[in-house]
């Protein structure tokens, strides 16, 4: 689940291969963040799991997983931190 996301373990290098990656199963990638496939990529670096391991989570899982990842991908992502 969203839970098992340490983004810690992920550097420039993690992104620009996930970037490398997702370009080459969707050429027509322009903004990366806002590609799943990309952020896919990235949630599995960030997880320790497979790629494939991803895409085989459940719809709702994996929504919740790539919101998350597009909210760390986009520097938005709550810190941690109480809303409001």
């Amino acid at each position: 689940s969203s839970d098992l996301l340490d983004f810690d373990n992920v550097s420039g290098y993690t992104l620009l291969r996930c970037e490398k990656a997702a370009k080459k199963e969707d050429a027509s990638i322009v903004v990366p963040a806002l590609s799943q496939v990309y952020q896919a990529h990235v949630a599995a670096i960030a997880a320790n799991v497979k790629y494939d391991d991803i895409l085989a989570l459940t719809a709702k899982d994996f929504t919740a997983v790539m919101i998350k990842t597009q909210g760390f991908l986009l520097g938005t992502a709550s810190q941690d931190q109480p809303e409001g």
